[in-house]
């Protein structure tokens, strides 16, 4: 009986990637993003959360690049950062306490047990850097805070690792701007 509720979080995470998908076709999320640049350092904070997202960081970066010319890149990084800190929250909780147990119920149903594996190995050190090396990048952050939930990662650092990275990766985007 327990294995069905796995399944159905499972299709439930499917229809809201599909939700997201129809939604983001239509050009009104991306023109509202790209109109944050006229919020300055609110539209910092909130293109900030939606850099971390898969189907919003191509225009949220373009955002970035945007604020960037007309305002402080640091700040800009700063508090950005915060916004994105926000939605990688939103996923790693979302991965660390609701789909990794269906995860594992998976891999263990399926036998693929390569990342339980990894995580238990002298290696177990390059998922936290992987998922932080994602996350400071304008890649999408849901893999690497994937790889941060399952890794085992607290949500203390977590918050912090994913300031720190999505602050740098903003501000190195606004100085793009600046230029």
């Amino acid at each position: 009986m327990k294995h069905k509720w796995h399944i159905k979080s499972l299709i439930f995470l499917a229809i809201s990637i599909i939700l997201a998908i129809y939604i983001l076709s239509s050009s009104f999320i991306k023109n509202f993003i790209l109109s944050l640049n006229s919020l300055s350092y609110l539209g910092a904070l909130i293109s900030g959360f939606f850099f971390s997202f898969a189907f919003t960081t191509a225009p949220a970066t373009a955002s970035v690049i945007l604020l960037g010319k007309s305002s402080n890149p640091i700040l800009i990084g700063l508090i950005g950062g915060i916004g994105a800190m926000l939605a990688d929250f939103l996923i790693f909780s979302y991965i660390k306490y609701k789909l990794n147990p269906d995860i594992k119920y998976l891999l263990k149903k399926s036998k693929i047990d390569s990342i339980k594996r990894i995580r238990h190995t002298k290696l177990g050190w390059i998922l936290p850097v992987l998922g932080a090396l994602i996350i400071a990048s304008p890649l999408p952050d849901e893999f690497g805070s994937f790889l941060l939930g399952i890794s085992r990662y607290s949500t203390v650092k977590f918050l912090i690792l994913s300031y720190a990275m999505n602050s740098m990766g903003i501000i190195i985007l606004a100085f793009i701007g600046k230029l």
